[in-house]
């Protein structure tokens, strides 16, 4: 395939970027100087040889910030291990974790669930979550999951799948499952959120 249509291909699997924004995108390559390919050439290549991602909760981070094998926000004995908050997304956790609004524990889901969806476990990490969830809760550290989804339908779908899988191991161990209260707009993703409406739903969780 030659190299014009390529890129256009895979921009198009960019989220939210169709062909025509993805053949913008190429051509906007193309006017730019040599050096500029070459430089975001580089960085994409940087993304293999400098980032990796958490086994515990699944973002991405720099490789040369890992502690004991784990991201620094896991390996934080600071933070408090008793509370984990659940978002769908990367950009998700970088908007709450940069309004410092949350000292407890973050699971990254990897997407959220559209309606009718037949696999869910292949399109979010809900057995990883049940399992990390379980063993958290055997050794006594895990008392309270926050499912912080986005106000969306599929947001709200991916809430009322959790909320299936969850409450047998919420039973099994006295654990207490919440979500997101007042606050969110429906309709809003999470990655949009500003620090007081993250704040109050935060602490107006149920």
């Amino acid at each position: 395939m030659p190299p014009i249509e390529s890129l256009i291909e895979y921009f198009s699997k960019f989220p939210g970027i169709g062909p025509r924004q993805a053949k913008r995108f190429v051509y906007f390559l193309l006017a730019k100087d040599p050096m500029f390919r070459e430089n975001f050439s580089e960085a994409l290549v940087r993304l293999d040889k400098e980032i990796t991602q958490c086994g515990l909760c699944f973002r991405y981070y720099q490789k040369s910030y890992e502690r004991d094998g784990k991201c620094p926000i896991c390996a934080d004995a600071m933070r408090d291990s008793s509370k984990l908050l659940v978002v769908e997304k990367d950009v998700d956790f970088e908007n709450i974790h940069k309004m410092s609004i949350w000292d407890g524990q973050y699971f990254i889901l990897g997407g959220s669930l559209p309606i009718l969806e037949k696999e869910p476990t292949k399109k979010i990490r809900g057995r990883e979550l049940f399992n990390t969830v379980q063993d958290r809760a055997k050794n006594g550290t895990l008392k309270e999951i926050v499912l912080a989804m986005s106000a969306t339908s599929e947001g709200e779908n991916t809430l009322a799948y959790l909320e299936t899988i969850l409450p047998p191991l919420a039973e099994k161990y006295h654990l207490k499952i919440t979500s997101l209260g007042r606050g969110i707009s429906s309709g809003t993703e999470l990655e949009y959120s500003d620090h007081d409406t993250m704040h109050n739903a935060l602490e107006n969780r149920k």
